[in-house]
C-alpha cells in the first residue's frame, strides 16, 4: 500500500510540477478530498529531486551549450545565464523576506486559497489564447518581469509554469522560447528548495529505500513525458485550454468549501 501511496504522489508530482496547473494546489485539494499529503519530507525531497532531474536530462543539449558557452566567453550564453540568475533574485528576496518578518508562507496552503488562485491562474491561462509571439531573444526587462511573476507561484493554485510562461507571451515571446527559460528558471529555484527542505530530513521518520528510489524514478519519467507533452501543446499554441482545468480545479475548491 504504501508503495502504491508513493507511486501515485509521484506521478502526480510528475504531472503538476510541468502542466500550467500548479502542484502546490493538488497537494492542498488532495489533502482535503482524499486526506492524502506527501507531508514526509524526505519523500517531498526525493520526488521534487525526480522531477529536477527530469529538466536537466531533456534540456540537456541546451544546458550544455549554454554552459559551454560562458566558459568559452561567448557573450550570448553568458548574457542567458545572467538573465536566469536575474530571473531568480525576485523568490530568493521574497523568501529571505519572510524569514526575517517571521512570515509562513505555509499558512496560505489551504482550501480558501485555492478559491482565488486558481480563478486568477485559469484568467492568466485564458487571455494567452491567439498569442502568437515572434521574439525569441529573451531580454533581461522580461528576465526581470518573469522573476517577479515567479514570486506568485509561491502560492498554491498558482503554477510557476503557466505564470511565468505566460508572462512571456504577454510581451511577444515565442511559446517555445519562453517555456525553455521559464524551466531553466525552475533550475536555480527547485534546487535551493531541495537543499533548504535537506536540513529537516533528520527529523523525519524514515522511509525504506527502494520505495525512495520508486518515487524518484517514477517522477523522473513521469516529468520526462509530461515535458515532452508540453512542447507539443505549445507548438500548436493551446496552452489557454489549461484555463478550463483550472477553473474545474476552482469549482470544486469552492464546492468543497461549502
Amino acid at each position: 500500500m504504501e508503495e502504491i501511496k508513493i507511486i501515485f504522489l509521484a506521478i502526480i508530482q510528475g504531472i503538476t510540477e510541468f502542466l500550467p496547473i500548479s502542484s502546490s494546489g493538488h497537494i492542498v485539494l488532495f489533502e482535503n478530498i482524499f486526506g492524502f499529503t506527501d507531508s514526509n519530507i524526505i519523500l517531498e525531497v526525493i520526488l521534487h529531486f525526480g522531477t529536477l532531474i527530469s529538466i536537466l536530462i531533456f534540456f540537456r543539449k541546451d544546458i550544455f551549450k549554454v554552459v559551454n558557452g560562458a566558459l568559452r566567453g561567448d557573450k550570448d550564453s553568458i548574457s542567458y545565464g545572467l538573465q536566469v540568475i536575474i530571473a531568480t533574485m525576485p523568490v530568493v528576496i521574497f523568501i529571505l523576506l519572510t524569514i526575517i518578518l517571521d512570515f509562513q508562507i505555509e499558512s496560505l496552503f489551504v482550501l480558501k486559497t485555492l478559491m482565488f488562485t486558481y480563478l486568477v491562474n485559469s484568467v492568466i491561462l485564458y487571455i494567452t489564447k491567439g498569442s502568437k509571439g515572434v521574439k525569441n531573444n529573451i531580454t533581461y526587462y522580461l528576465a526581470i518581469v518573469m522573476g517577479i511573476s515567479q514570486v506568485f507561484a509561491l502560492l498554491p493554485g498558482i503554477s510557476r509554469a503557466g505564470i511565468t510562461i505566460c508572462t512571456a507571451l504577454f510581451f511577444g515571446f515565442n511559446q517555445k522560447s519562453a517555456a525553455k527559460f521559464s524551466f531553466f528558471m525552475a533550475i536555480p529555484v527547485m534546487l535551493g528548495a531541495l537543499i533548504f527542505k535537506i536540513e529537516d530530513i533528520y527529523t523525519q521518520s524514515a522511509i525504506e529505500v527502494h520505495s525512495l528510489v520508486l518515487g524518484f524514478l517514477c517522477a523522473m519519467i513521469t516529468g520526462l513525458l509530461v515535458l515532452k507533452l508540453l512542447f507539443r501543446i505549445l507548438e500548436n499554441q493551446k496552452l489557454w485550454m489549461f484555463s478550463f482545468y483550472s477553473m474545474l480545479i476552482w469549482l470544486t475548491a469552492i464546492l468543497i468549501n461549502i
